[in-house]
């Protein structure tokens, strides 16, 4: 008996039940740690050319004890012997012994990748089919023979390879139905606007399955050579200040000397502020397409996104109540300053009021923006990752939202920077933090003000209002937006990262300050 395409797909089911639930468990980019997995099952799978073994597409269901299935995408390489690379287990198609490996660690699979993009091939699944797409940006390319790839070392929720320093595909790997954000955005950014601060969109992979089934399985884009992101960047800088800083007593006049000592620094946080002001308004430029075209935020739209707020206040204090009594004395202080103000919270929501009276505008944002988002180029910035937050559901992510959330995602991580930076300088130097927390927080507030400058300058050019007509009005929608992601960080920070829980518990205290004139 030889190795035919049904006997690889046969033994693949069996793979999927046995070998898959252990890999996927080992694998950063599985989300669902922290449920029981019942099962996995193969919902289909294409090899991607003729030769035996070689490169495959596979799909596959995971089901749990507890909530909904999900689906993942893993590219298979299958080899005749144990090589290199991560394996996923041993294929039972006798009387030959296979080994399926990811695909994105072999050399091979990742030429065979490109090639599909490049030819616009399409394959026939097992129940449906995967197209290869390449749009008007797809570059002029070496010869196979010449090209270089490689796997990106970080990931996240996707895996990413970079070609010849020129093309960087991302792989996703949760799949849900419906076209990705983030492959969505980009495509609309490259095609139908002149924002260049983005990788532009070169191709798309996508599977179309029965019963009408779509979903977009990856996205290749041009890579931008870069000195980092802009998490990085930003960490560097604030290690350089605090150094600056040491030796100074607290001033009066602490924003004054944060202008100055991070001058130069702060012209760049003026220009990524204005690089976003500029994203939106590209967002908001074509009141043709339903996808994109602004529409006013209505009453309906102000009670939703309350609600939902009001929502987060109750569980994260309800939870933050449950883990209370095992903090030390310090932190349970400042959780129970927060909690005593729970009232003082849940009325914030009133904030988002001004957006309906001065007749703004919803669009599609970027959706969870932050320092870790962008890329920092030789003089300038990118900005990258459409995809929303991985938690909420597609929906939630295609949705349109006040464009003000993108700023204070900004904002929260600017005050994330100046503590991890803090916490990070002070390990190598004795006289411990409480002083430059003082100077973290002053850092904090002038580069959100500074970010904010920026931004409004651009944002308030475009023909859709983005942004209500007063920096008082702007500062109390801002704020709900704020509140809401630091209450996001604090649920995140109970669950993984204890310890870190001062950040979001302080910069909860300091919005509800500003707020309330306190």
């Amino acid at each position: 008996m030889r190795v035919t395409q049904d006997v690889v797909a046969r033994a693949l089911g069996h793979l999927a039940a046995t070998d898959v639930p252990e890999f996927l468990s080992r694998q950063r980019w599985f989300g669902s740690k922290g449920r029981a997995l019942l099962s996995v099952a193969l919902l289909d799978c294409s090899p991607l050319g003729d030769t035996l073994p070689g490169p495959w597409l596979t799909l596959v269901e995971a089901t749990f004890a507890e909530g909904p299935a999900e689906l993942y995408a893993i590219p298979l390489v299958i080899r005749a012997a144990e090589g290199r690379g991560r394996l996923v287990g041993r294929l039972d198609a006798a009387p030959t012994p296979l080994w399926a490996y990811d695909a994105l660690d072999d050399s091979g699979a990742r030429s065979t990748l490109l090639g599909a993009f490049e030819r616009g091939e399409t394959f026939a699944t097992e129940g449906g089919r995967a197209r290869f797409t390449r749009t008007g940006m797809f570059p002029s390319l070496r010869s196979p023979e010449s090209r270089s790839s490689r796997r990106v070392a970080s990931e996240q929720s996707n895996t990413s390879v970079i070609y010849d320093e020129t093309l960087i595909l991302k792989a996703f790997r949760k799949i849900a139905p419906g076209i990705n954000p983030d492959c969505e955005v980009a495509g609309f950014l490259t095609t139908r606007t002149e924002f260049p601060h983005i990788p532009l969109l070169a191709g798309t992979l996508e599977y179309f399955g029965p019963g009408g089934f779509e979903a977009t399985l990856g996205m290749l884009q041009h890579f931008v050579p870069n000195q980092g992101d802009g998490w990085t960047f930003t960490l560097d800088h604030l290690k350089g200040f605090y150094a600056n800083v040491r030796g100074h007593p607290e001033p009066g006049r602490a924003s004054q000397l944060v202008r100055e000592v991070s001058a130069g620094f702060l012209a760049t946080v003026r220009r990524l502020g204005g690089l976003t002001g500029a994203l939106h308004v590209a967002l908001a430029s074509d009141s043709a397409d339903p996808a994109f075209a602004p529409e006013p935020i209505a009453a309906d739209d102000v009670h939703g996104w309350a609600a939902a707020f009001i929502r987060g206040v109750t569980a994260t204090l309800d939870e933050l109540r449950n883990h209370v009594g095992t903090l030390s004395g310090a932190l349970r202080n400042q959780a129970q300053a927060i909690l005593d103000r729970q009232a003082d919270l849940a009325t914030q929501a009133r904030g988002l009021e001004t957006l309906t009276r001065n007749g703004c505008v919803k669009i599609r944002i970027h959706g969870d923006y932050h320092l870790g988002q962008t890329l920092r180029t030789a003089d300038d910035f990118v900005i990258l990752d459409f995809e929303g937050e991985p938690a909420r559901s597609l929906a939630e992510r295609r949705a349109k939202y006040c464009p003000l959330r993108d700023v204070a995602g900004m904002h929260r991580s600017f005050d994330y920077a100046a503590a991890v930076a803090l916490r990070e300088w002070a390990g190598d130097h004795s006289g411990g933090t409480g002083l430059f927390e003082a100077w973290g927080e002053a850092w904090a507030r002038v580069a959100a003000e500074t970010f904010l400058e920026g931004y409004e300058a651009e944002a308030r050019r475009a023909p859709a209002r983005l942004l209500p007509a007063s920096r008082g009005a702007v500062t109390a929608a801002l704020a709900v937006y704020e509140l809401d992601k630091a209450l996001y960080e604090l649920r995140y920070e109970l669950n993984n990262r204890p310890t870190w829980l001062p950040i979001p518990l302080r910069g909860l205290s300091r919005i509800l300050g500003s707020r309330t004139g306190g």
